[in-house]
C-alpha cells in the first residue's frame, strides 16, 4: 500500500492524519471543500490538496481511502473508490492501524482531551522521549513525527464510536458527559457503556475521580485504575493569576507546587491527569512538574490573542459545561472586569438535543454577542436557528445585555460597537469564530 487519499483533508484530525502517515512513508493526497490554515500546512510539508471533491481524483494507482465522519457516502471520491475495489476506512479506523503498533497513552472523554493530551505528549518529549502526538487541534509542536517512537499519544474520539479500535496500554478519562449522543441513539447509557468497554480494553487508567460518570464506570475495573482529582492525587491551595495557575499536588501527604500557564480549575484537573499518566509511565513527578511549565497551551484553547487595552480570548468551547468552564476561568483569572461572550453555536443536532441548557453558562457574562450555527456539513433543523439561541438566553437572563449577529461581520461590529476599555472579549465556539479575532477592536464596518 502506497498510494493514500484522505477524503477531508482539511479538518483538524484529518490533517494529522494525514501528516503522520506521510511520515510513515506513504504518497499522501487528499480533498476539501475549501483552503484553510490545515490545508496551507499540508500544502507546506509536501501533499497536494485538491479544492473540491471530484472523482478524477481517484483512479487505480489509489491503495486506500480515509475519510472522516463529515464525508457522506454519497461523495463522489468515496463512490468512484468502491466502484474499482479500493478500500475506504474511517479516520478512527486509519489511525488506529497505526497507533495500535506502539505502545501508547490514549487520551479519552468528553472535556479536555486536546490539552491533556498535548499536556502528555510535551511531558514525555521534553522528558527525551521519542513521541508522536495525535491531536486534533492545530499545534505546531506536534506536527512532525516519527516513524518508530517509543511511544504514541492520542486524542482520541468518542463522537463517532472511533475510539473502540484503539488498544490503550494506558488510558485517560478525564470526564463523561451528555454529548455526541447522536451515535449512541439518543442513550447516554450507550456512551458510558462505550467508554466502559475502552477502559475494560486498558491496561493501565487514570481517571478523574470528580467526575461521577467516570467514576462509576471505573469502579467495575478498580485493578487497573487510578484515580486524580477528589482523593488521591490532588491539587491544593489553588491560586488562579493572570499568567496561569499555582497549586500544590497533595500525594500520600507529600507536596509539591506546580505552576500551570492554563487558566481555570478544569486545566488543574487535566494536569494532574497528565503528571499521574506521566508517573505511571516512570516520569517523576518533580520532573514532570517542570515541563508543565514550559508547555505552551493550544491553539483555540483560551488562547490569549490581545492583551492591551482589552483582553481578548480565543476558546473552541461551544457545550456548555465547556463554556462555563471558560467563562468561570475568566472570571477567577481577571476578576471585576467586564466579560463580552461571542457565542458561534455548533452543528444543528447538538442544538437540538441541548434545547434551554444552551443558556446556563451565560450567565457568568455581561454581554452575550449570539452568531448564526456553525453547521459543520449538517442540515438544518426546523426552528433550531441563532436567532433562537440568542432569544432563550434572553429569556433566562433578561437583565443581561443580548444581540443576535447574522453572521461574523456582524459581530464584529457589534463588538466593536460595545468594547470598552478593560473589557474581557471572549470568542467561543469550534467552527471559525475565530477568524475573527484580528478584527476585534478596530472602528468602522467591515
Amino acid at each position: 500500500m502506497n498510494n493514500v487519499f484522505f477524503v477531508g483533508i482539511g479538518g483538524a484530525g484529518m490533517s494529522k492524519l494525514a501528516l503522520l502517515y506521510k511520515s510513515l512513508g506513504y504518497n499522501v493526497s487528499g480533498s476539501d471543500i475549501r483552503l484553510s490554515e490545515y490545508t496551507e500546512l499540508l500544502s507546506r510539508k509536501g501533499i497536494e490538496v485538491f479544492i473540491g471533491h471530484s472523482d478524477s481524483h481517484i483512479d487505480n494507482r489509489t491503495d486506500l481511502v480515509v475519510y472522516s465522519s463529515a464525508i457522506r457516502e454519497e461523495n463522489p471520491e468515496i463512490v468512484k473508490a468502491r466502484r474499482l475495489g479500493i478500500q475506504t476506512v474511517k479516520r478512527g479506523k486509519a489511525l488506529a492501524s497505526v497507533v495500535n503498533n506502539f505502545k501508547n497513552v490514549i487520551i479519552s472523554g468528553t472535556h479536555g482531551k486536546t490539552t491533556t493530551a498535548s499536556l502528555v505528549g510535551h511531558i514525555l518529549k521534553e522528558h527525551g522521549i521519542r513521541t508522536n502526538v495525535y491531536v486534533g487541534g492545530n499545534d505546531s509542536e506536534f506536527d512532525n513525527f516519527y516513524e518508530k517512537p517509543e511511544y504514541f499519544v492520542v486524542e482520541s474520539d468518542e463522537s463517532d464510536g472511533s475510539f473502540l479500535y484503539l488498544k490503550p496500554d494506558n488510558l485517560i478519562i478525564t470526564n463523561i458527559d451528555r454529548d455526541h449522543l447522536n451515535h449512541y441513539g439518543g442513550s447516554f447509557s450507550k456512551l458510558k457503556n462505550a467508554f466502559s468497554d475502552l477502559l475494560k480494553k486498558s491496561n493501565k487508567a487514570v481517571i478523574c475521580g470528580e467526575d461521577k460518570n467516570a467514576r462509576e464506570i471505573a469502579n467495575k475495573y478498580k485493578d487497573r485504575v487510578l484515580f486524580y482529582g477528589s482523593d488521591g492525587f490532588k491539587a491544593e491551595n489553588v491560586k488562579y493569576l493572570p499568567n496561569g495557575t499555582e497549586f500544590y499536588v497533595n500525594e500520600k501527604n507529600k507536596t509539591l507546587r506546580v505552576f500551570s500557564p492554563l487558566f481555570g480549575y478544569k486545566n488543574v484537573l487535566n494536569v494532574l491527569g497528565a503528571l499521574l499518566i506521566a508517573k505511571v509511565i516512570g516520569i517523576p513527578l518533580k520532573r514532570s512538574a517542570e515541563c508543565v511549565e514550559s508547555f505552551v497551551p493550544p491553539h483555540r484553547r483560551m488562547e490569549i490573542k490581545k492583551d492591551d487595552e482589552f483582553t481578548l480570548i480565543d476558546d473552541h468551547a461551544d457545550h456548555p459545561t465547556e463554556i462555563e468552564a471558560t467563562l468561570s476561568a475568566v472570571k477567577k483569572h481577571f476578576p471585576g472586569r467586564r466579560l463580552i461572550a461571542v457565542y458561534q453555536p455548533h452543528r444543528f443536532s447538538r442544538i437540538a438535543l441541548l434545547g434551554d441548557k444552551v443558556a446556563d453558562p451565560f450567565e457568568l457574562s455581561d454581554i452575550v454577542v449570539v452568531t448564526e450555527i456553525f453547521s459543520a456539513f449538517e442540515e438544518p433543523i426546523d426552528g433550531i436557528n441563532g436567532k433562537n439561541i440568542a432569544r432563550i438566553i434572553e429569556n433566562r437572563y433578561p437583565e443581561k445585555e443580548v444581540h443576535f449577529a447574522k453572521d461574523n461581520s456582524d459581530a464584529v461590529r457589534y463588538v466593536n460597537r460595545l468594547l470598552k476599555k478593560g473589557d474581557i472579549v471572549v470568542l467561543l465556539g469550534p467552527g471559525d469564530i475565530g477568524e475573527i479575532s484580528g478584527l476585534i477592536g478596530l472602528k468602522g464596518d467591515v
